[in-house]
């Protein structure tokens, strides 16, 4: 008898040992990694933490700060013309642009038949002497986005509104929905351009014109697209974005160290390649471009909408997207419906076997939703603390869609995400009263600053950030406040963010509920 216990303790030793080492080899990253996800700094400064950076990027080197884009013997940051030039001259020609409309209408274009529509919008504003154009409309409507990127391809600079202005802004045309042309017209403004169902709608006003003035699109399609690079383009502002009525200018290098960042945050053997991107927030301006130029950049299609859209949920079946980018919100309701899906007691066995594997760091698609077999990446992004989904939720969501999910922390003023958790950090946490942001982008480095009560040697207090994708203030009394404030947080470039929370001991930033 005891001979027998033994014997059966002995197995289940080696059978333990042997699951172990299983594991062990099958995890993607190994525990050390996710415990050291940051280089930190070797001092730090008076009631403020040390610098952190993302391990991708060493402390003493420089950040990603662009594309490095070969010039002769000399490397260069790049910018949004380059980007277009790159997308036309290796373009691929299966590469579709599809906007998600509220109404079902169903708008398809390949990138020949957008830089034909680019060209003649930029021939028609040129030609009624404009030069900065005031774009009133969603950046991700048809109108918005061809807009805003014919200004872009051709040297111009865009205005954005994710608000109609309530005083006259500094633009020589303003876009808007006919919906708002009556308070667009208090601002007398040179021309106002008004997306219109009826295209052959008309206007008392010679100074109002519907968008059917800009000519036929429908058959516009160009395959060539002609820059020769010229170093006064990189000063050029492409951007000024007015969100919720607080203006930002962005720079080139702004734009490109966003998208060199998300580029090479991405693991070896895990880039873009010819992707599908399904891409939509529920209010924002700024945060669609990075991802939408990457996914270009590479060849890929990009189906736009908005996730306030009761169609966008059903573009994840109809499409099949490959990359998913949404917000927090839209995620939260999404993730409760696929839970639902997933009743079954078997299915709930492997969804449990799944997220038991996950949590020690190996990836499982055992449990995975056929619906959602293309998905590879899912890219969640936050505003604030609200509509967060748990470590456990995340965990489960990766079990039914059987891909990586990547939660974002975005800010106003900073284009793309300011911080975001790695691919393979899959980690379920007992304590969700503080969220894991992961770690900041490669163009930006971190830390803390002492806030109110929070005790800064315990590596908690108020997030700062420096680096190449922070915009610059508009309003001369925000770049006044903007610059008061970074002073208060120790200068030299550094922006507080007012989000606090504590850097953990894996070198990952925990944001407070």
């Amino acid at each position: 008898m005891i001979t027998l216990v033994l014997i059966t303790g002995v197995l289940i030793s080696i059978a333990v040992f042997l699951y172990n080492q299983y594991v062990f080899h099958q995890r993607d990253i190994h525990e050390i990694a996710l415990n050291q996800q940051s280089n930190i700094g070797q001092s730090r400064q008076e009631d403020e933490t040390a610098v952190y950076r993302n391990n991708l990027v060493p402390i003493g080197m420089p950040l990603a700060t662009g594309l490095s884009i070969r010039q002769g013997f000399k490397l260069r940051n790049g910018n949004l013309r380059d980007i277009w030039s790159v997308v036309m001259t290796q373009k691929n020609h299966d590469a579709r642009l599809r906007f998600i409309s509220a109404d079902d209408d169903e708008l398809v274009y390949d990138i020949d038949h957008l830089n034909g529509i680019f060209k003649r919008l930029v021939e028609y504003l040129e030609s009624i002497g404009c030069k900065k154009i005031g774009i009133a409309v969603p950046v991700y409507t048809f109108h918005g986005f061809v807009t805003t990127m014919a200004c872009w391809s051709h040297g111009l600079t865009a205005y954005t509104f994710n608000r109609l202005p309530r005083t006259q802004c500094d633009v020589d045309v303003l876009i808007v929905d006919e919906s708002q042309l009556r308070f667009a017209e208090m601002f007398q403004y040179k021309k106002i351009i008004v997306v219109s169902k009826d295209q052959s709608a008309q206007y008392p006003s010679q100074d109002v014109v519907n968008w059917s003035s800009i000519g036929d699109l429908d058959s516009v399609r160009d395959d060539n697209y002609e820059y020769k690079y010229d170093p006064s383009y990189d000063d050029v502002i492409p951007l000024v974005d007015t969100f919720n009525f607080q203006s930002f200018s962005y720079t080139h290098q702004n734009f490109v160290s966003s998208i060199a960042s998300i580029i090479r945050t991405l693991p070896l053997g895990q880039e873009f390649g010819r992707e599908t991107l399904l891409i939509g927030y529920e209010d924002s301006t700024i945060n669609y471009w990075p991802k939408i130029l990457a996914i270009l950049l590479y060849g890929g299609s990009v189906i736009i909408g908005s996730t306030s859209n009761k169609s966008f949920s059903t573009a994840i079946e109809t499409y099949s997207p490959t990359i998913l980018s949404v917000d927090s919100t839209f995620a939260s309701g999404h993730f409760s419906s696929i839970v639902t899906k997933s009743q079954s007691t078997f299915q709930a066995w492997k969804l449990h076997r799944a997220i038991h594997l996950l949590s020690q760091g190996v990836f499982s698609t055992n449990a995975s939703l056929k619906e959602y077999g293309n998905l590879r990446i899912v890219y969640i992004g936050s505003t604030s603390p609200d509509n967060e989904l748990s470590s456990l939720q995340l965990t489960t969501m990766r079990a039914l869609l059987g891909c990586r999910v990547i939660c974002e922390r975005f800010l106003e003023g900073a284009i793309g995400a300011i911080l975001s958790t790695n691919f393979y950090d899959y980690r379920v946490f007992s304590n969700d009263r503080l969220i894991n942001r992961g770690t900041g982008s490669l163009s930006l480095e971190l830390k803390l600053y002492k806030s109110g009560t929070y005790d800064i040697s315990k590596r908690h207090g108020e997030l700062c950030i420096r680096g190449f994708t922070i915009g610059r203030p508009v309003n001369q009394q925000d770049l006044a406040l903007a610059i008061e404030r970074g002073e208060r947080v120790g200068s030299e470039g550094w922006m507080p963010t007012r989000i606090t929370g504590k850097f953990g001991t894996d070198g990952c930033f925990y944001e407070d509920v």
